[in-house]
């Protein structure tokens, strides 16, 4: 910031102040005070009061104190100190998503041709193999980020909550990782393909399940379909 832009913010936070009830004024001269005791310079102080004094300034009129507006002294400074706020409706970003997404599906699969070849071990139908199993995780990854990236805004205006839109996306994502899952089962050779014991597929997916719930608690993952 340039001398003059300081200068500049310097006397429009001095004319601000000089706009204050007494109550409001010996408010500021508190913050100030904390604000130094916890650390912080002049300029980073009247950086402070330049955003908080025309709010202060605009709602005394109608008898809104600065305590009412940013709480207690205490309270502000603490709010200060800590930052801005993350907005609890920000999703994650799109690989912790997908990750999220991938192991949850990929595992529920797994669980399932286990579950399967547990209670039928004779079934004449061909069990998922280990390459399409993978496969399964990836595309699962894709559809499910897909899935979240386009779920319909439920604050939106009628008409502009995009449900059109997500019934679409997700009818043809879904569809693209049916038929990659079914040709991946069908063209690739059973010597790469390798189909294995029930005990594999629960362990896998059980595997895929946990890791899938201690990443959503340790990342604290936003924003996925589950």
């Amino acid at each position: 910031m340039s001398e003059q832009n300081v200068q500049e913010e310097v006397v429009s936070v001095d004319a601000l102040k000089a706009e204050l009830t007494n109550k409001n004024e010996q408010y500021i001269y508190q913050l100030e005070r904390a604000l130094k005791e916890a650390g912080f310079d002049e300029a980073q102080i009247e950086k402070e009061l330049s955003v908080m004094l025309p709010e202060i300034v605009e709602k005394q009129k109608a008898g809104v104190t600065a305590r009412q507006l940013f709480g207690t002294v205490t309270e502000r400074v603490q709010s200060i100190v800590a930052g801005p706020t993350k907005d609890p409706d920000a999703k994650s970003p799109d690989w912790q998503i997908a990750v999220d997404g991938g192991l949850l599906v990929g595992g529920l699969f797994a669980l399932v041709t286990g579950v399967m070849l547990m209670l039928n071990p004779s079934a004449d139908t061909q069990p998922m193999g280990l390459f399409t199993l993978l496969i399964n995780f990836i595309a699962g990854a894709f559809v499910m980020l897909a899935i979240s990236k386009n779920a319909p805004k439920f604050d939106n205006p009628k008409g502009q909550r995009g449900y059109i839109r997500y019934l679409v996306v997700s009818t043809v994502a879904m569809v693209a990782w049916l038929i990659l899952v079914v040709l991946s089962q069908q063209y690739i050779p059973s010597v790469i393909n390798i189909v294995m014991g029930y005990e594999w597929y629960l362990l896998i997916g059980a595997a895929a399940l946990a890791g899938k719930f201690y990443l959503k608690k340790k990342l604290n993952i936003v924003g996925s379909v589950m």
